[in-house]
């Protein structure tokens, strides 16, 4: 592109691509979070296969986002959007844009942590009551080389009882 202010025009489009695919995505993990607290397992699959699809989409907006800058001759790191932008002639616009976009990636991050939290404190409550059916009490567990907890073999099951 031999105009600076058109690349610049392009790339504020591309920036904005990439806020609404991360926005769509930030709304699917929200989603997630709040169907992992009710605990609908067909509604979680079908959120699931859609949130893959979405972060297939926010992928190929970033692709987009580093061809644009390999073309103009930059890297495609943080550092090299950021200096990208110090050249537009609309920086102020374009760099608010920027740090719209790494906010909702960041949201997005925080949210994907917070839903896998979810997963593990959902995982952890299906352990201990298969370990009650079993028959298995918390002093009766050892851990593994991996700080996992595993049942002592010498615990009584429910069905032997």
């Amino acid at each position: 592109m031999s105009n600076p202010s058109e690349a610049c025009s392009d790339f504020v489009e591309i920036l904005h691509n990439e806020i609404e695919q991360s926005q769509r995505l930030l709304d699917l993990l929200r989603s997630e979070y709040t169907l992992l607290q009710k605990g609908s397992p067909q509604a979680l699959q079908a959120l699931i296969t859609e949130k893959r699809e979405q972060l297939k989409q926010v992928e190929a907006a970033v692709a987009t986002h580093n061809r644009f800058l390999e073309q103009q001759g930059f890297g495609t790191d943080r550092q090299g959007t950021e200096t990208y932008i110090q050249q537009c002639s609309n920086l102020e616009s374009t760099s608010e844009t920027w740090h719209r976009f790494i906010t909702l990636l960041e949201a997005c991050h925080k949210q994907n942590e917070i839903n896998g939290g979810a997963v593990q404190l959902n995982q952890r409550h299906v352990s201990q009551t298969l370990d009650i059916l079993k028959g298995i009490s918390q002093r009766d567990k050892t851990y593994g080389p991996s700080g996992e907890s595993k049942p002592n073999t010498t615990s009584k099951s429910l069905g032997k009882a």
